[in-house]
């Protein structure tokens, strides 16, 4: 765990304690007023403080309120204070959290019921999100699902995403599908061979991907692990020809096809919601990261298969 991390995150808290006082009464929960957990003094070690906080985040927070709903600026900047915490602790208590956060929204009023979901889902599954975390989010959809109080609509929906999100899951054996080369051949993923797979979802008018590919040309980690690590670029879109006509554009080493048969498209058999997405698989096919920064990888394959010290 990274300890500057949580040093920042208990002093942010400590800031935010001592501007509101310690005189607030439990009744301010009634009113709609935020107010951060205070750590029993009993608890000196920052790791434990962390721990405390993230599983009593949400005490003094009555969930049958809606006032919460309407200091939108105030419940957004309480809620980024939580997911901070939650990137302070191990998996298993910040899941616990955000089960427990669930479960009071849902037995609260429908309204912050709802406010609640759609800020984690923001939070925790919106691509775009420096705090997105699949594995937290599947245990907040199954909670709402499982739930008779959200509207058959809204449950329809998060059963999609759980749907999705559960695919090509950390863990397990990543969904095979086939491709065509530029030159006409067609493959499959699992007929790669190689220790270590890099798989990158991309789109041929997209500048993230091409800055992403280019940064990948040029990274030292990747280079490295050359001979362990195969990189493949797959187009899933359905604009078969402007792929062939950039084809040649891309890296030779690389293995680059198109999923001419839109089978990942129509089968929604990976989430490529943001673009470029990257996966990390081994030579199973198991899937070792799952739409993973690009520098999470290097670093990922700088310790694990190059065997270098990394901080």
């Amino acid at each position: 765990m990274n300890f500057c991390k949580i040093a920042t995150v208990i002093c942010t808290t400590a800031v935010l304690i001592s501007c509101k006082g310690n005189r607030e009464t439990s009744h301010e929960s009634s009113r709609g007023i935020l107010k951060m957990i205070e750590v029993p003094s009993i608890i000196t070690d920052q790791k434990e403080a962390a721990l405390y906080i993230a599983d009593h985040f949400w005490d003094n927070v009555n969930f049958n309120d809606t006032s919460y709903i309407a200091n939108k600026q105030a419940l957004n900047t309480h809620f980024s204070a939580y997911l901070q915490y939650l990137t302070a602790v191990p998996h298993n208590a910040a899941l616990k959290s955000v089960t427990k956060l669930a479960d009071s929204a849902i037995a609260g009023n429908p309204g912050m019921m709802m406010k609640i979901q759609e800020m984690l889902e923001t939070g925790l599954y919106h691509p775009n999100s420096i705090f997105r975390n699949e594995e937290l989010y599947i245990a907040v959809l199954k909670r709402y699902i499982q739930s008779d109080k959200p509207e058959k609509i809204i449950k329809e929906r998060l059963s999609k995403q759980l749907d999705l999100a559960l695919k090509n899951r950390l863990g397990t054996k990543a969904i095979d599908f086939s491709f065509v080369h530029a030159d006409g051949r067609i493959s499959s993923l699992y007929k790669i061979s190689s220790d270590y797979l890099i798989l990158i979802f991309f789109d041929p008018d997209c500048p993230t991907c091409k800055a992403t590919m280019k940064s990948m040309e040029s990274s030292p980690a990747l280079n490295a692990a050359a001979g362990k690590l195969k990189i493949v670029t797959i187009y899933a879109g359905v604009d078969f020809e402007n792929w062939k006509s950039y084809a040649p554009q891309l890296n030779k080493k690389w293995i680059n096809g198109c999923n001419k048969d839109l089978s990942i498209m129509d089968g929604s058999l990976y989430d490529m919601r943001p673009t470029p997405s990257l996966y990390l698989l081994d030579k199973s096919k198991t899937v070792l990261l799952k739409d993973a920064p690009l520098e999470i990888i290097e670093g990922f394959v700088a310790e694990k298969i190059n065997g270098q010290s990394v901080r």
